[in-house]
């Protein structure tokens, strides 16, 4: 039997991790294993219920056929409007491009922004994906490492020193995943203006904009917007903050040049994102009353697990870990448990995790950090407590006394 020719994008891509985790969680929970599921960070609340019944109004209404595919312009009106009420920046309808998810918007951003021979700066640990957005654009991507002490914050410096005549964009999330980080306002800005007099692009993803922790006001790029419109292109997406993964919508925030650009690409990829999509997260923004109530109940909700899960993890011996300040994820240096636990790494120990102790939870290494490991509370607290327990009792016994 011969086996089919690949090109080198689809030998040289790496799966992503956090789907891998998924499926493996899933594929023992079928089995009959008792898993509990600190892997995948998807938001366990429902659709809020309006939300969902524009959803369903949509089909009844027959409203299944194609839409522009830059999306409908209802709804890029009220993406627009969100960011001048929210911010108070000049965006119209001609800079908002509607996506099927953050992820494309990203993933297109790297296409028209990027080719051969550029590098693209990403903070570490970074999102799984976004290496090989840039790499599958044709372009190299340069680490930039951050530091757990400092709460693995983005430093302008740190990046401007790494830096070469061939780095022509950044990447940058925040709130971070997989480590929760925000990044300062006068650091965004650094980075903004390092951009302009570089003419590089900075890729800002926001997903987890509405997701931060003590009362903390988030910075976006779009602050930044009117004096430097041609630089910055903001990504969001209503899938964590409306609780709509499934849903797959999302957007972009761009100069009118970059927005058609990505629109031109997508045409000839996805085309529009969904049509039913697009109405319910159009009710979503057209009720912001109603949408900060739902908001606030899960934020609430996601700050007492994240400090459950916190103290939990802090009492393991071994393991180091610093509050989150934003989306729903613990990432905890666990390296100091590989000696006894007898493995070489973070994959090596979130698959001995899963088999022993029925815990899920996914490798550091997928983010750039081995000596790290990703815990999502987007589950609840007795999940939460059970993982906990699992994972104390299982880091406990070393290999040598059985």
């Amino acid at each position: 039997m011969t086996r089919p020719r690949l090109s080198r994008r689809a030998a040289a891509l790496a799966p992503s991790s956090t789907a891998a985790v998924a499926r493996k969680a899933k594929a023992l929970a079928a089995q009959g294993v008792d898993v509990v599921d600190l892997g995948l960070g998807e938001p366990d609340f429902a659709t809020p219920e309006f939300v969902a019944r524009a959803g369903i109004a949509a089909i009844e209404e027959g409203r299944t056929r194609y839409t522009d595919v830059a999306g409908e312009p209802a709804l890029r009106d009220a993406i627009a409007a969100k960011y001048r009420r929210d911010y108070g920046v000049p965006i119209s309808r001609e800079n908002v491009l509607v996506t099927a998810g953050a992820k494309q918007a990203v993933f297109n951003a790297c296409q028209v922004l990027f080719e051969p021979g550029d590098e693209v700066a990403l903070y570490c640990p970074f999102w799984v994906s976004f290496p090989e957005m840039v790499r599958l654009s044709g372009a190299t991507p340069v680490l930039v490492p951050t530091e757990l002490e400092m709460h693995w914050k983005p430093i302008a410096s740190d990046l401007i020193e790494r830096a070469s005549d061939r780095t022509r964009g950044i990447i940058v999330n925040s709130p971070n995943n997989p480590t929760g980080a925000v990044i300062e306002p006068e650091e965004l800005e650094n980075l903004v203006d390092w951009c302009e007099a570089r003419s590089a692009s900075l890729i800002f993803d926001e997903t987890y904009d509405r997701f931060l922790y003590g009362g903390r006001p988030h910075a976006s790029a779009v602050s930044f917007w009117e004096e430097h419109p041609g630089r910055i292109v903001i990504t969001g997406a209503a899938s964590k903050t409306w609780a709509m993964t499934g849903w797959r919508l999302g957007w972009v925030i761009g100069s009118r040049e970059v927005v058609d650009a990505m629109s031109s690409y997508q045409s000839h990829s996805t085309s529009n994102a969904s049509s039913i999509s697009q109405r319910a997260a159009l009710a979503a923004l057209s009720d912001p009353e109603r949408t900060d109530e739902a908001v606030a109940v899960m934020l609430a909700e996601y700050e007492r697990r994240r400090d459950r899960i916190v103290a939990g993890l802090a009492g393991i011996p071994g393991v180091r870990i610093l509050p989150p300040e934003g989306a729903f994820y613990a990432f905890a240096d666990v390296s100091e448990l590989y000696g006894p636990k007898e493995v070489a790494g973070s994959s090596e120990f979130c698959e001995r995790l899963l088999t022993e102790a029925g815990v899920a939870a996914v490798p550091g290494e997928a983010f750039g950090e081995d000596d790290c490991v990703r815990f999502s509370f987007a589950t609840s607290l007795p999940a939460i407590e059970e993982g906990i327990r699992r994972l104390h009792a299982w880091a406990s016994v070393s290999v040598h006394t059985g």
